[in-house]
């Protein structure tokens, strides 16, 4: 090969590296072809290593804030603060606390703290099933049906416990674990009415839609309940998350009046004639008082 041909032989060498390298940068920058795949497994590599023990080490630094302040709860600035992350960081942790109903907003001030924070280390919801379970069976053996323990997640209610009754026919209305929108069933409704109006009034309107799956609920229905609930004392609802069935419900309140837990009663609907819904709300509220 004369010296001609070999220079002409490493020009078109150096064209086509810089070629491969002109085609590898661009695919990587559009995300497409071996170089950006080559990336992307890198990116997803760090993520893997370290990602998910960061994600829940951030969320429980923001529990332990939490349950920190116990009563008194924290404002978004404040959690921010103390856990060294952005605002919006923390907005999204609190919601996935507040979904899961380890913790809870007050729409009043607006305030985040932990479900049963006086109650000590441990799982919020077993220590309100170790609480209320005695009451539970009392109310369950002194009146036959089954009793609910509810607690609110989001904008649903969460069944934490039930306790079966002695009367032949029991209606299981909701299994342990059940979600459904607040004010479907009696400890539900109880828990909505017993919230501030406004934060009541938003969490109806965010739940409009999921509220049509239940007997054809709306809510200016779930409006009107709320109202007598409150008007009463106790709520009462019927043929709405199991047809034939009538819940009578009472919130359990902390000492600053914010709802946190609800008991409820059902059973079919030709056993809860006004009077005896009387006698359960009576029932209810004489064990409730006690916790």
């Amino acid at each position: 090969m004369n010296k001609a041909s070999s220079k002409d032989s490493e020009r078109r060498d150096a064209v086509a590296r810089g070629t491969r390298a002109e085609r590898d940068a661009r695919e990587k920058h559009d995300g497409h072809g071996p170089a950006a795949e080559v990336a992307a497994e890198a990116a997803a590599a760090t993520r893997g290593h370290d990602g998910g023990p960061r994600t829940l080490r951030r969320g429980l630094h923001i529990l332990g804030a939490l349950r920190r302040a116990g009563g008194a709860g924290l404002h978004v600035t404040e959690i921010a603060a103390q856990t060294g992350m952005q605002r919006s960081t923390v907005y999204r942790f609190l919601d996935v606390l507040v979904d899961e109903g380890y913790a809870l907003r007050d729409g009043r001030k607006p305030r985040y703290r932990v479900l049963q924070a006086e109650a000590g280390d441990g799982d919020p919801h077993e220590q309100a099933i170790r609480r209320w379970r005695p009451a539970m069976r009392r109310i369950s053996d002194a009146l036959g049906d089954s009793v609910f323990l509810i607690c609110r997640a989001g904008d649903d209610s969460l069944c934490l416990h039930r306790e079966i009754g002695n009367y032949p026919v029991q209606v299981l209305a909701v299994t342990v674990g059940h979600r459904q929108p607040l004010g479907v069933g009696a400890a539900g409704l109880a828990l909505l009415a017993a919230l501030p109006p406004a934060e009541a009034a938003d969490i109806i309107a965010r739940n409009e839609t999921a509220l049509r799956a239940y007997g054809g609920l709306t809510a200016p229905h779930i409006r009107r309940l709320v109202d007598s609930t409150r008007d009463r004392g106790w709520s009462v609802i019927g043929n709405a998350a199991v047809p034939g069935v009538l819940g009578v419900g009472m919130a359990w309140c902390d000492a600053e009046g914010y709802p946190r837990l609800a008991i409820s009663l059902s059973t079919l609907i030709d056993r809860m004639p006004a009077a005896r819904q009387r006698t359960v709300a009576e029932v209810l509220r004489a064990e409730l008082a006690k916790g």
